[in-house]
């Protein structure tokens, strides 16, 4: 439970460090405001966004179920890849232009672990990235977001859910 409680409390931690302290936020509601437009944008695009997920290949399998409140989305996301140990856990991030991506809170063979994970977003379909990554204790996170690849041959297709 203590482990449980040390990486909650660091994804946390590295949620926060993460958004920009310089940035401000205005209430002005002018409708020329392109910042009004975009976050409008964004707002459509995390409710379409809202829904199950599911990507199998051979007899590899996973599955991300997306709920959005706010600007925060979040869910269960689990991989159960063929001859691999299953993991199972939760997803948390956001979403900047067309990219989805956060940091799953795993558990694979009785330890916790998190990984930064993203996904192009392309209409129903959400590509995987990949890319070289760095681990830092039991953190696994993506060396350079501008270099990921997305894998549109083995994407999470919307399915409807089933919980």
């Amino acid at each position: 439970m203590q482990m449980i409680r040390l990486c909650l409390g660091g994804l946390l931690c590295t949620l926060i460090a993460c958004n920009n302290p310089g940035e401000k936020i205005s209430n002005n509601s002018n409708p020329n405001d392109s910042t009004a437009a975009s976050t409008s944008a964004t707002a459509a695009l995390d409710t379409t966004l809202a829904g199950c997920y599911s990507s199998i290949y051979k007899r590899d399998t996973s599955a991300l179920q997306i709920e959005t409140r706010g600007a925060v989305i979040s869910g269960p996301l689990s991989y159960n890849l063929f001859e691999k140990d299953r993991n199972d856990g939760n997803f948390q991030g956001e979403v900047n232009g067309n990219v989805l991506s956060g940091w799953y809170l795993f558990r694979s063979e009785g330890v916790m672990s998190v990984r930064q994970v993203a996904w192009k977003i392309k209409g129903n379909h959400l590509w995987p990235a990949t890319g070289e990554v760095q681990q830092r204790g039991d953190t696994m996170f993506f060396k350079n977001m501008d270099q990921l690849q997305y894998d549109s041959l083995h994407p999470f297709v919307k399915v409807a859910c089933t919980l």
